[in-house]
């Protein structure tokens, strides 16, 4: 029960000339889209090109933006004065805080102690 290459398997489907589903339809792609193609393709381009456009981004800290750079003009680094205000400022609030923070040790302290 051997089938030869030559003759038709009994299992195949026939061979017919008709043409099917796909047979119907053209061997090439139309050259032109259709109206309706190109109308979705279009606001589609339109709608990408508005999400694109990113706000401007903020300059980075400490530094002065574009508009208001002066070509020729540099910056000059603090002087002795204002480093000295700087300095003393810094120390006042650090024995601020920590004032505040050995006021509510003692309070703590205190309080336990009471309770004792």
């Amino acid at each position: 029960m051997i089938a030869s290459m030559s003759e038709p398997d009994s299992t195949s489907a026939p061979a017919t000339n008709e043409p099917g589903v796909l047979g119907s339809l053209p061997k090439t792609r139309p050259q032109r889209p259709s109206a309706r193609r190109q109308a979705a393709r279009s606001k589609a381009a339109r709608s990408k090109a508005a999400a694109k456009v990113e706000p401007p981004r903020a300059p980075r800290q400490g530094f002065e933006a574009e508009s208001e750079v002066q070509p020729g003009k540099t910056v000059q680094p603090p002087g002795s004065a204002e480093l000295a205000a700087s300095v003393v400022e810094l120390m006042g609030e650090l024995a601020q805080s920590g004032l505040t923070s050995t006021g509510k040790l003692l309070k703590d302290a205190l309080a336990r102690l009471s309770r004792s």
